[in-house]
């Protein structure tokens, strides 16, 4: 179980105190009631603290809309991107709401107030032949099954790295994975990445090191490990990550992340990728072959259809074999200008 993150507004003034007691409260209300992750936590606290930390210097009790602008303002001078200022608003949104709710001001700043308009640019997409790159290139099982989940079964890094052991099905082929909001899904898994998980559960158990690439890499290794039994003795009754470091603990997302840039090096993969863009490149193809959006929906775990709409989209290439496929018993009297659709596409 994942322990609280730490309150950390500084003690000093009355006010201050008062402002400490409000976001603690503020903290274990989103913890207890709305069943967020840790990382979201701790991603709300950091938001509400940078915001707390410039109130403080403006030397202000009460917000008004008229701050908040002038906040949004001072995060743009800090080079914060669109969709860091959206999230940072999002924070604020929730925990004026629940002071409202609570009783603790009478009105909301952000009551009334919009988000800065994101621009829809679309992450970049590994083709089918990047990926399996990608996977030649893993000289480990670990490694290569980290790409195999994230790609062939879409997983996000925090999915990924929160498997344990018991959640993989090597009879029904299938793993169970705690997406957003701690909601449990099944993903299914196809043959190549059941045979890389059969090799890998065998090295855990049969292997006296522990997979990966030590070279270079001694910061994602950790401190020494002991002996493989005393490790195998330290799990023997506890949860047991699926991914684990030499010292026997879980990956962090951090080596996860490490380890698909190093192999779309490896593999000569130019593009500027992360865990994410395999997962966006697994919903792509789906769609090019023909899946429907709502088992895309489902298999993503997305809990909005139109969060899917927005995260896929119909490569350009797809598009005009879709065409040719269902134009072909007509003659075209000359050639088809595919810009202006396109182009819509290309906003989603």
């Amino acid at each position: 179980m994942h322990s609280a993150p730490p309150h950390s507004v500084p003690p000093g003034t009355p006010e201050d105190r008062r402002i400490n007691a409000c976001l603690n409260r503020y903290i274990d209300f989103v913890r207890s009631e709305k069943s967020l992750s840790l990382n979201t936590q701790m991603a709300y606290q950091r938001d509400l603290l940078s915001f707390i930390n410039w109130q403080k210097t403006r030397q202000k009790q009460s917000t008004t809309r008229q701050d908040l602008q002038q906040y949004i303002g001072y995060l743009r001078q800090k080079g914060q991107k669109t969709s860091s200022i959206i999230r940072a608003i999002a924070s604020l949104r929730g925990w004026f709401a629940w002071q409202k709710t609570t009783g603790i001001v009478a009105e909301d700043p952000l009551e009334a107030m919009h988000n800065p308009v994101r621009a829809k640019k679309l992450p970049a997409v590994l083709s089918k032949d990047e990926v399996e790159k990608m996977i030649d290139a893993a000289q480990w099982s670990r490694d290569k099954l980290i790409i195999e989940l994230l790609y062939g079964a879409g997983l996000r890094v925090s999915e990924l790295v929160g498997l344990d052991v018991k959640d993989v099905n090597l009879s029904q082929s299938y793993v169970r994975c705690l997406g957003k909001g701690s909601k449990e899904r099944i993903v299914p898994i196809g043959r190549q990445a059941l045979a890389c998980v059969q090799d890998y559960m065998k090295e855990l158990k049969d292997s006296d090191s522990t997979p990966g690439d030590t070279k270079g890499r001694a910061n994602e290794a950790g401190p020494e490990a002991p002996k493989k039994t005393r490790v195998l003795t330290q799990v023997k009754h506890v949860v047991r990550p699926l991914f684990r470091d030499r010292a026997g603990n879980r990956l962090s997302r951090l080596v996860v992340w490490q380890v698909v840039k190093r192999l779309a090096k490896k593999a000569g993969v130019e593009k500027s990728l992360s865990p994410h863009t395999l997962r966006h490149s697994f919903a792509t193809h789906l769609i090019e072959n023909g899946a429907d959006l709502r088992s895309v929906q489902e298999l993503l775990g997305h809990a909005n259809i139109v969060t899917t709409q927005l995260y896929t989209h119909v490569s350009r290439g797809h598009l005009r074999k879709a065409y040719d496929q269902a134009q072909g018993a007509f003659v075209s009297e000359g050639p088809i200008d595919f810009s202006p659709s396109i182009a819509k596409m290309d906003e989603i």
